[in-house]
């Protein structure tokens, strides 16, 4: 059986050439399609977790690990912050670029000709007013995460203006029930000043309550939304809170903070000063006692020494030893006066002479 002749084009070097594109050709759609395939493999990171989209409807949500989805447009993976993971957001004060006598030094342009109170109130929006009639400032930075990754990329480009609105209208329901020092130290009262530190303990925990009723009530707004299908898909974790006055009140809050500090520093100092005497004048009235009780000592001692002849005169039982040591004590005390004595004059009680004796010139 003979074999058929060959065409001599295909044995040429042109054909070698195409043969070996088509190869390589063959090889770079080998390639592509691996790589197509193996295209959607993930490494979620600890802090991360994946979402997995199939034809655009979430399919599953995975946790950190090695990921395997089909190649897009099948499957697309969008990675989001791990549940634990908090995140942070500055929420913007309302500014309106104006500028009141109410909250700032300066005034706006014709505010001396006019100035009605319901645009003073609507420029001043970025104060609130707590419950005893004093206006204050929140500057507040908001930690939330993600609970519901499904809920939550729904309506990504929502939640951040939500947030915003969530937080001013918790905020007005707060502040309008509290009173200005459960915000800042701005009203130092004698029960704040004075030496209870209960009640700055008090005030302390007042203040550290305002930022956790901040948050449940954030997420007793977020969860009506839940109930009622609008779910954000996030609950808010911690809120950092810095109250601000407005800058002509807080002029006049720091003059009476700082009277109050100086106050309570000169108070400390009388204080001091006044123990400083007390510890002196106590320190004198022991050594008077000591000394006057010393002497009261040293006294009745001498007056029991000179009283002791007496007292062994009354402990005789018998008349002629008492008259016997009576005799005695009077001759030694006799003796004793008649030494200082320059002239006696002796008279026998048992004569009945009358002598005159001289005396002392009238």
């Amino acid at each position: 059986m003979s074999r058929a002749p060959r065409d001599p084009a295909l044995e040429g070097p042109v054909a070698g050439t195409v043969r070996l594109g088509f190869l390589m050709l063959y090889a770079l759609v080998i390639l592509l399609g691996a790589g197509w395939a193996a295209g959607n493999i993930h490494q979620v990171a600890p802090d991360s977790r994946a979402v997995v989209f199939r034809f655009g409807r979430v399919n599953r949500v995975q946790e950190a690990g090695l990921l395997l989805a089909w190649p897009a447009p099948i499957e697309q993976v969008r990675m989001l912050p791990a549940a634990d993971r908090q995140i942070a957001y500055k929420v913007q004060a309302q500014s309106t670029g104006f500028q009141s006598d109410e909250t700032d030094f300066q005034l706006a342009p014709n505010d001396d000709v006019i100035h009605m109170q319901g645009e003073r109130d609507l420029f001043n929006a970025a104060y609130l007013m707590t419950g005893d009639g004093n206006v204050v400032s929140l500057d507040a930075t908001l930690f939330y995460t993600i609970t519901a990754p499904s809920a939550y990329l729904l309506v990504e480009n929502h939640v951040l203006p939500a947030l915003q609105r969530i937080f001013q209208a918790s905020a007005v329901s707060l502040t309008a029930s509290r009173n200005l020092d459960d915000f800042l130290v701005a009203q130092p009262d004698e029960d704040v000043a004075g030496p209870g530190s209960a009640a700055i303990s008090a005030l302390a925990a007042r203040r550290e309550a305002l930022r956790s009723d901040l948050v449940a009530a954030m997420n007793t707004r977020l969860n009506a939304l839940r109930a009622s299908g609008e779910d954000l898909g996030i609950a808010i974790s911690r809120v950092d809170l810095v109250a601000l006055l407005p800058p002509v009140a807080k002029a006049a809050f720091d003059g009476v903070l700082t009277a109050a500090q100086i106050a309570d520093q000169n108070a400390a100092a009388a204080h001091t000063d006044a123990e400083h005497i007390m510890q002196d004048a106590n320190q004198q009235r022991d050594g008077i006692i000591s000394s006057a009780a010393a002497a009261a000592d040293e006294r009745i001692k001498m007056a029991m020494a000179e009283a002791a002849p007496i007292g062994a005169l009354e402990a005789q039982e018998t008349p002629a030893d008492r008259d016997t040591l009576l005799t005695h004590a009077y001759q030694d005390e006799i003796a004793v006066i008649l030494q200082h004595a320059g002239m006696v004059t002796t008279v026998d009680p048992r004569s009945a002479q009358q002598i005159l004796l001289p005396g002392p010139m009238p």
